[in-house]
């Protein structure tokens, strides 16, 4: 089974009816690990003992994941779950920048040699469409069907939870595929820590959804 070290007060995610619930970690002795009531927005999740959960737990740049189940509660200053310690736990990513795979379509701009392009000045039908590969905190893959030269840059309109966020990437390596498209891997370039943590944030959610079809 994989060693996890578990700690005080880290992160820990419950799926609950297709829904995460945010908990972090309040004990642990060699029986369970206690953890506190997990949220969504406001909304606590009442569980009987018994109860049967999900988990993903963080630790560091780590994921995992395990089953478990309530087996009670107790009250120190807050109400407090007890879980029964995984007996099998699966790692989901180790790497700096999980790469996730996913097929949407995004929109993009061959910008060449001009990465620092004001993207207020590109207009809609300057864009076009491109099918988003995979995605992580770093750079995308991305199919076009216009050829990309090694190192230019491209523009890409990316929709995170009906937001859009414009990205400038490089283009790092390039595949002609059979179909005559281009296979074209970017590297994320100028991307401030905000907007690379709701990328990192949005691609631990297409995770979630992942895992829950798995």
């Amino acid at each position: 089974m994989t060693k996890v070290n578990f700690a005080i007060n880290s992160k820990l995610e419950i799926l609950i009816d297709e829904k995460y619930f945010n908990s972090n970690i309040q004990d642990i002795t060699e029986e369970y690990i206690a953890i506190s009531i997990p949220i969504n927005a406001g909304e606590y999740v009442p569980l009987s003992r018994g109860t049967m959960i999900d988990v993903v737990y963080y630790e560091g740049e780590n994921c995992y994941k395990f089953n478990s189940s309530v087996i009670g509660r107790k009250f120190e200053n807050i109400p407090i779950l007890l879980i029964a310690k995984p007996k099998e736990i699966k790692k989901i990513q180790r790497r700096k920048y999980v790469r996730v795979p996913t097929i949407s379509t995004v929109k993009y701009k061959n910008i060449k040699n001009e990465p620092r392009t004001n993207p207020a000045i590109v207009k809609d039908d300057e864009y076009l469409k491109a099918v988003l590969l995979d995605l992580s905190g770093g750079g995308m893959r991305i199919k076009v069907s216009e050829e990309i030269k090694l190192n230019e840059f491209l523009l890409v309109s990316l929709t995170v939870n009906k937001e859009e966020i414009l990205i400038v990437g490089q283009a790092k390596r390039i595949i002609k595929d059979d179909d005559g498209r281009f296979d074209c891997g970017l590297s994320f370039e100028f991307l401030d820590s905000s907007t690379r943590e709701r990328i990192i944030k949005f691609i631990f959610q297409l995770m979630r959804e992942q895992m829950k079809k798995t």
